[in-house]
């Protein structure tokens, strides 16, 4: 009997199933999917927020937060009551403390600085009332890839 050449059924299956798992994994980091670090970065953000109200609440002190582009930075006031934040930074925290390893994500739909108060609210403008629901969105590449939650009457960030 003369002995065929080729692949047996359970090598075809078996190189077609890791074929499969190396294109699982292998495609979204060829594609850019920027999934996982939306959810780092937004995770940041929610960090640097709750750092904010924490620290205001604890100092009795304004603090700032500007949360735009790829980057959130904490200012704190200096001196007691409302008014605008100093150049201080928040206990030597850079600037680049919370920010985004990659320019497809940035933050939007913030505004130019959120104002979070000793008495725990959190406003847009120094003197101003406390914000309602605000969300603020982490963008992929443009497009939404997670929200984040600050309710401006408590400062409670979700």
């Amino acid at each position: 009997m003369k002995r065929q050449n080729g692949f047996t059924m359970v090598e075809l299956i078996t190189v077609m199933v890791l074929l499969g798992v190396l294109a699982a994994i292998g495609v979204p980091r060829l594609m850019g999917d920027n999934g996982t670090g939306a959810v780092v970065f937004g995770d940041q953000v929610k960090s640097a927020l709750r750092l904010a109200h924490k620290n205001a609440v604890a100092r009795r002190r304004v603090v700032c937060v500007q949360a735009a582009g790829t980057t959130v930075s904490i200012r704190i006031r200096q001196a007691p009551g409302l008014g605008a934040c100093d150049n201080a930074m928040l206990d030597g925290l850079p600037d680049a403390g919370f920010a985004s390893n990659s320019n497809k994500l940035t933050v939007a739909n913030a505004p130019a600085t959120l104002f979070f108060r000793p008495d725990g609210t959190v406003s847009d403008s120094a003197a101003g009332t406390p914000l309602g629901r605000t969300e603020l969105h982490i963008l992929a590449s443009g497009a939404i890839e997670r929200s984040i939650a600050l309710q401006g009457s408590t400062g409670h960030v979700e």
